[in-house]
């Protein structure tokens, strides 16, 4: 599952790059446009936002892969062996609990949006709202992962070696 996760990570680094240049020149194009011609294209502004919500739910997916997201470390410096475990593993709960809800909540809200249409582009808003369950369930499976090293770490009370100790404390490896 590792590997599977690096290589979604691979592939969506570029992915999210190229989300991340389109909105910042589709957003530059539109004021150039508004400001110096008094002109303006509603669909470029449209593409931007679901790019940008594209890029901010996978964004949110890689950093839960990668632990990156802001956290409370107080107790994981100062607890270790099983009591450390135990510690991760409450956490990893309320965390799977959120995406859960993520996964089921974004897919009410996309099956809702499914006869819908976006007013300038003329798509249907699910195009929008499907990345949400999706990120949901990456995030999910990430919890999962997390919830059976810790397990491990309960059971065993140490963690196991090359488990990547600094992706649990938020330093982003390079690639």
């Amino acid at each position: 599952m590792d590997r599977l996760f690096a290589l979604l990570e691979r592939v969506l680094e570029p992915v999210l790059a190229g989300l991340l240049a389109f909105i910042t020149i589709g957003v530059f194009i539109q004021v150039v446009l508004r400001y110096v011609f008094a002109m303006s294209f509603l669909w470029g502004e449209e593409l931007s936002l679901f790019a940008f919500i594209w890029c901010v739910y996978l964004g949110t997916a890689v950093c839960s892969w990668r632990h990156t997201h802001f956290s409370f470390d107080i107790f994981s410096e100062v607890l270790s062996g099983r009591a450390a475990g135990v510690q991760r593993l409450a956490v990893d709960l309320c965390i799977l609990s959120v995406t859960l809800v993520m996964v089921v909540t974004g897919w009410q809200f996309s099956q809702m949006s499914i006869a819908r249409l976006s007013p300038a582009l003329g798509i249907t808003l699910l195009v929008p709202t499907i990345i949400i369950p999706v990120s949901g369930v990456l995030m999910s499976l990430v919890s999962l992962m997390d919830i059976a090293r810790d397990c491990r770490q309960i059971v065993t009370g140490k963690t196991r070696t090359g488990e990547a100790p600094a992706r649990r404390q938020g330093t982003i490896e390079p690639v």
